[in-house]
């Protein structure tokens, strides 16, 4: 019989997936799964494996307001899918679907929250991801013009 001590001190049995979803309309669903070895199907949908590092916006006891994404060795892959996001297929944001799977219930998320991609920058081997609750595109929007509203800034 162990003590409470050594009973403590042992790691459980469970492994608790963190999974990543990217979406838009041009690309489709890019579903990642975090330090793993092989593809995962959690929730009836393969995930393939990946190493990034998610880090979460520091309130405590409220719902992520932003967070931010590290993928190492990955900035080709990320280039090739944001090619395809470019014209009218801007109109519409990436949102983001992070995930966790606890392994005695693989089909069902412990958690889950989506947000949207807000800002993604590379360099030659690393890709930052910035995710914010709030819509990218919605942002920078001034109101238009009307002469009838503000005559004192209509060109003589």
């Amino acid at each position: 019989m162990p003590t409470y001590r050594e009973f403590k001190a042992q790691r459980p049995n469970r492994i608790m997936y963190e999974t990543i979803e990217f979406y838009h309309s041009t690309f489709g669903y890019v579903r990642l799964v975090r330090d793993q070895v092989f593809p995962k199907t959690l929730g009836g949908v393969e995930y393939l494996p990946c190493r990034f590092e998610l880090t979460e916006s520091q309130q405590s006891n409220t719902p992520v307001i932003d967070s931010t994404l590290k993928f190492s060795q990955l900035a080709t892959d990320f280039k090739q899918h944001l090619k395809k996001w470019r014209g009218n297929s801007r109109i519409d944001p990436i949102t983001c679907t992070i995930r966790r799977f606890d392994s005695i219930d693989i089909k069902t998320a412990v958690a889950s929250w989506t947000l949207y991609v807000s800002d993604c920058s590379m360099d030659g081997t690393d890709v930052n991801v910035s995710l914010s609750m709030t819509n990218p595109l919605n942002r920078n929007i001034a109101h238009i013009y009307d002469p009838a509203e503000w005559p004192g800034l209509v060109n003589g």
